[in-house]
């Protein structure tokens, strides 16, 4: 008897916070009115905690978190637990790239270069994986840019298709990854920003980053793109990182769980 492949049907909303286009997807066998109210509902509790992060570690706006510990006030540090989970997670980004990511500007702690994925991470876990409870939503997905978070329901076999586009012609795609669970983030070198330290002669283009977190992929795919590629394959060795770069000839490097698969084709 052949089985019968189930339909899958991918209601999504788009938002606008923090100066990024977020997009917010499910995926469904049965998009009826519940699943859409569900959807609605759950994108404005999203749109509403991701404007109060905004307004909680914009360095500027002069009221927020970030902008009064720059002045030297300690009671976020004392009595807000995102602040503390911001903070402790941008120092120790900082310590394991041997400082190539910093959580500082301009001598000033800055966590910039890592709320976004943060803030992915942290809506995701609160407000939208709840939703694979209801029996009709068997993924639920988050992006904003190039990372993204995703969940399946357990026991589901259904998988999320990530297309990972070359950086020179947005239409070819050059990898594709099938993931249920985690999180993936892509950075190219004009993109990976101020808090990034750069060094000297890059070869990588594009650094993708696939991690169970959000805020380690992000950080991993920038440093990806900002130290050279020998420096970067020891940290892929180190932290069993899992990915693929593309360095400046368009070689591809894939890596997964620490492991090379194709160092000797790539030009060092």
């Amino acid at each position: 008897m052949k089985t019968q492949l189930k339909q899958y049907f991918f209601p999504k909303q788009i938002i606008n916070q923090m100066d990024v286009p977020f997009t917010i997807k499910l995926a469904t066998t049965g998009p009826d009115d519940i699943v859409r109210e569900q959807l609605k509902v759950v994108t404005q509790r999203i749109d509403s905690k991701l404007h109060q992060i905004d307004l909680d570690f914009s360095p500027f706006r002069y009221e927020s978190l970030v902008s009064r510990f720059q002045r030297g006030d300690r009671q976020p540090l004392l009595d807000s637990s995102e602040f503390q989970s911001v903070y402790a997670q941008s120092i120790l980004a900082e310590q394991m790239t041997d400082g190539i990511f910093t959580p500082y500007f301009a001598g000033r702690f800055d966590p910039t270069g890592l709320i976004k994925g943060w803030a992915i991470e942290r809506v995701f876990d609160e407000l939208l994986k709840p939703l694979l409870k209801d029996p009709q939503i068997e993924g639920v997905f988050l992006k904003g840019d190039s990372s993204m978070k995703l969940a399946t329901k357990q026991k589901s076999d259904f998988r999320w298709r990530i297309e990972i586009k070359n950086p020179d012609n947005f239409n070819e795609v050059i990898a594709t990854y099938y993931l249920k669970d985690g999180a993936i983030a892509t950075s190219k070198s004009s993109q990976s920003g101020e808090r990034i330290i750069h060094m000297n002669q890059s070869e990588v283009k594009q650094a993708t980053v696939i991690s169970n977190s959000l805020v380690d992929a992000d950080v991993w795919a920038n440093v990806g793109v900002s130290t050279r590629i020998e420096k970067f394959t020891g940290m892929i060795n180190e932290y069993n990182l899992s990915g693929l770069l593309v360095d400046n000839k368009q070689n591809p490097l894939n890596f997964s769980d620490g492991a090379i698969a194709n160092l000797q084709e790539t030009s060092l």
